[in-house]
């Protein structure tokens, strides 16, 4: 018997009726998944304050995360919906990325190789304001993460220009192409026992 992948959706937007919450909307109702979902804006998790409590024991001194951390481990692949701010993520959803230096210290300094066994592929979703805004530097950016935490970035799906006028309507056909690859991916690892 087969059952639905679990994908943990991660909004980084602060307005639920923004250009990323819909994209992340239109992408989701492409998927037959089970969603567990975290609003960065509406959590406010604490940032990362450099204690290196995590450099001597797995996990992380503050316990704000303790949920997401889980069902990040757990999920069968990973979607992130963000705006674009200043080449980067806004600071709720940057202060999520920076708590994943427990992964880091897991690998780098306990030695756990690697820190989470399951692979999992990832999609991006991005809004921005800018008309020729790549996302180079956000997948610089979770590359990092991503090599510590046994993701892989597979999809992404970009709008552009949103600040004037850009509109999601330009990107459906990507949409439903990356959801329709995202879906056997995740589909593929929830049903098998081997990697993607």
């Amino acid at each position: 018997m087969t059952r639905r992948p679990v994908i943990l959706t991660v909004s980084g937007g602060p307005r639920g009726d923004g250009c990323s919450a819909e994209l992340l909307r239109r992408f989701t109702e492409k998927l037959h998944a089970v969603f567990t979902h975290y609003d960065a804006y509406r959590e406010r998790f604490a940032p990362c304050t450099d204690c290196r409590f995590c450099r001597r024991h797995e996990g992380c001194a503050m316990h704000d995360m303790d949920g997401f951390y889980a069902d990040f481990e757990a999920a069968d692949g990973i979607v992130i919906a963000s705006p674009v701010y200043n080449m980067s993520f806004p600071a709720p959803m940057k202060a999520i990325l920076d708590r994943m230096q427990r992964y880091y210290s897991a690998r780098f300094f306990l030695g756990k190789r690697p820190p989470i066994a399951k692979r999992r592929p990832v999609a991006l979703l991005l809004s921005a304001g800018s008309p020729d805004e790549d996302g180079a530097m956000i997948e610089k950016q979770l590359g990092k993460i991503f090599t510590v935490t046994n993701c892989e970035l597979l999809c992404r799906v970009t709008v552009n220009n949103t600040d004037n006028g850009g509109s999601i309507g330009t990107a459906e056909g990507s949409i439903a192409q990356e959801a329709a690859y995202f879906a056997a991916l995740t589909g593929a690892i929830t049903n098998s026992s081997q990697n993607f």
